[in-house]
């Protein structure tokens, strides 16, 4: 009878610890990021043939995109000076060098 009440009891202790406490997993929103060296004065840059946009050299000034394969076009005064297909990974910042 006591070995009973012992386990019974156990058992009562391991049911009531294993439930009602649930363990969040947090999850970030997936991000990479472009940087820019170089000459990169009067540079506009484009992300798979989106919007224009200028950028600021250097490693503070990063530019986030989605992770995977892009196409990054650079152009100065409607010329094109750099074209890269690149493919960059979650949280993984990528240079570009601007000549």
């Amino acid at each position: 009878m006591n070995n009973r009440f012992i386990v019974a009891a156990l058992l009562l202790v391991a049911l009531l610890a294993g439930c009602g406490y649930k363990e969040g997993v947090r999850t970030e929103a997936q991000k990479s990021f472009l940087y820019f060296s170089g000459d990169v004065d009067g540079a506009l840059v484009s992300v798979d043939g989106g919007a224009q946009f200028s950028v600021k050299p250097g490693k503070d000034n990063l530019y986030s995109i989605p992770p995977g394969k892009h196409k990054v076009f650079v152009t100065r005064e409607g010329r094109v000076i750099v074209e890269r297909d690149i493919y960059v990974g979650d949280g993984v910042a990528k240079e570009i060098e601007v000549r």
